[in-house]
């Protein structure tokens, strides 16, 4: 039976719930839209947006100055980044980008002689990158008379062929050269020899080459024939080796002790410096 009030009764009909709730969201709704509008600040030190934002530096705190003459085969370069960086890379001379990595610093060895460049750049962790620093230094390590392999160092892997030149530097008056390399036959064996370009331009001369691979052997005799003075100074290379790499790991190629060098009157030239060759595996 409906229920029905009396005249004066307090009873009220009970309150829809889910109306009342909609109706306070609305006017939430409606006070905030009324309210003045605020405009957030770009406040991320990362987001190039943001007024104060700084880009990535990266500024070399140790290590050859531009345009210095080092007279080290080995150099170190360290740097420091601005508070935000995370990572860097490096380049050396005409190879190819290093990965990025965290540390500040990195050790360069078995310089050869003559000009470099070193490369260095920073980046967050977004992947903004610095400019790219750039420093050109020569290296001066080598006191002559010399003998000398160049490149010192290959890094090369199994089945690669290298090539090495073996370098007369700053001598004077050298007429003719000869000198023996050992290497080992496990790891390298010899591809071909050739002469170099030392004694050709300077009148008539002479080569003679010979290698063992069972051995590991190597000999080698140059030189200039006839004129009034045979002979040449200044810095070049002797010959050219080409040597292909069989096993993984280090092996040297070095001068046995016998090496001469001779003036136009078959005087020895003291040799000051021997550099040898290391060819590195991986």
């Amino acid at each position: 039976m409906p229920m029905r009030l009396m005249p004066g009764s307090s009873m009220e009909y009970p309150m829809n719930r889910p109306r009342v709730k909609l109706l306070l969201m609305l006017s939430a709704a409606l006070f905030f839209f009324n309210c003045e509008k605020l405009e957030p600040e770009a406040d991320n030190p990362l987001d190039p947006d943001n007024p104060d934002y700084d880009p990535p530096e990266v500024l070399i705190s140790e290590g050859p100055a531009e345009g210095e003459i080092v007279d080290t085969s080995a150099v170190t370069f360290q740097w420091t980044g601005n508070e935000l960086v995370t990572s860097y890379r490096y380049r050396f001379d005409s190879e190819v980008w290093s990965d990025w990595f965290s540390s500040t610093s990195v050790s360069l060895d078995y310089l050869d002689e003559g000009d470099h460049s070193f490369s260095l750049q920073s980046q967050y962790e977004t992947g903004d990158t610095s400019v790219v620093l750039n420093v050109s230094f020569v290296v001066d390590a080598v006191t002559g008379p010399a003998l000398m392999f160049y490149p010192r160092r290959h890094i090369a892997s199994i089945g690669e062929t290298v090539t090495f030149q073996i370098m007369a530097e700053e001598v004077e008056n050298l007429t003719a050269a000869e000198f023996s390399i050992s290497f080992d036959p496990a790891d390298i064996v010899v591809e071909s020899i050739s002469q170099g370009t030392m004694f050709t331009g300077n009148g008539e001369s002479i080569f003679f080459s010979e290698y063992d691979n069972l051995q590991g052997t190597i000999t080698i005799s140059a030189g200039l024939l006839g004129g009034e003075n045979p002979s040449v100074s200044g810095t070049g290379d002797l010959v050219t080796v080409e040597v292909s790499v069989v096993q993984v790991g280090e092996t040297e190629v070095t001068f046995d002790g016998s090496e001469v060098f001779r003036d136009p009157e078959n005087n020895d030239i003291a040799i000051l410096e021997k550099i040898n060759g290391l060819v590195v595996t991986e």
